[in-house]
């Protein structure tokens, strides 16, 4: 069977750099230790973190290196680099002063989560480091396959986090930063009868990027409404428009910043 999953992370278009994920990059070298001399980047992506790093501190870091399983990625990369997965990462005990792993912990199955976050411990000699989705409701998120009507996170995200999940997430390190992070974004706090509602007379459709984990369709270009009935649009169109002030006034507005930082220090040097 087809690793849709694997496949998802190969996409050259995933790997473009958004200036929300510089604000997150910005945030992140603000809040590093001072007493750091390696770093190892887990899950590095297209680099913009590792890469950012050596402009930000051109003579004080003596290794930098960015690993990822996906060679799209590690392709945008222009530091030091190697494949890799954070289930089995490649190095010895206490090999690096600073470990990173930013958007990476929600993305797991749970087993590669576990092992994952062991790894990350063993690996590091003073510090990590992670930012995830800030308390994500995953049930809102999930868009429809056109193809078989499964319902999926178009980007594969499997668990949500909060500041209390953070707070005991490492056994061997102690939590001694955490930061809401990045633009500001508003949510509706839908119930779960109003979200089934909601569901019933709109399914919201995948992005570009995104790939079924079902039946692996993707979209080939953005939907166009040139065959659908008219009038039944436009009764669609004219029900979410009363529908959507209602849930406002039943659900609260909730606004947040994007992301959680979590600064973690290891409690036995």
């Amino acid at each position: 069977m087809e690793d849709y999953k694997k496949k998802y992370y190969e996409q050259s278009r995933l790997w473009d750099c958004y200036a929300t994920e510089k604000m997150r990059i910005e945030e992140t070298i603000n809040n590093i230790p001072s007493d750091i001399h390696s770093v190892l980047d887990v899950g590095c992506g297209n680099g913009a973190f590792v890469d950012a790093l050596i402009r930000t501190f051109p003579y004080k870091l003596d290794r930098l290196l960015g690993l990822d399983s996906s060679f799209e990625a590690l392709r945008h990369v222009k530091s030091k680099k190697i494949y890799g997965n954070i289930n089995n990462l490649p190095f010895r005990n206490n090999n690096f002063d600073f470990v990173s792993c930013f958007e990476v912990l929600e993305h797991l199955p749970l087993e590669d989560f576990r092992k994952g976050i062991l790894e990350l411990q063993r690996i590091s000699r003073k510090y990590i480091m992670i930012t995830v989705p800030n308390n994500q409701h995953l049930e809102q998120s999930l868009v429809t396959c056109s193809e078989c009507q499964c319902w999926f996170n178009p980007y594969f995200h499997m668990r949500s986090f909060d500041k209390n999940i953070l707070l005991n997430l490492f056994e061997n390190f102690k939590l001694i930063k955490t930061k809401e992070i990045g633009p500001i974004v508003k949510n509706l706090a839908y119930n779960r009868l109003l979200l089934t509602f909601y569901r019933f007379w709109r399914k919201p459709s995948p992005p570009l990027t995104s790939i079924c984990p079902q039946c692996g369709y993707q979209r080939k270009c953005e939907i166009k409404n040139l065959n659908n009935n008219k009038s039944s649009v436009h009764l669609s169109s004219s029900f979410l428009s009363l529908f959507i002030p209602l849930v406002k006034l039943i659900s609260p507005i909730r606004k947040k910043k994007t992301w959680l930082l979590a600064l973690y220090e290891k409690t036995n040097w």
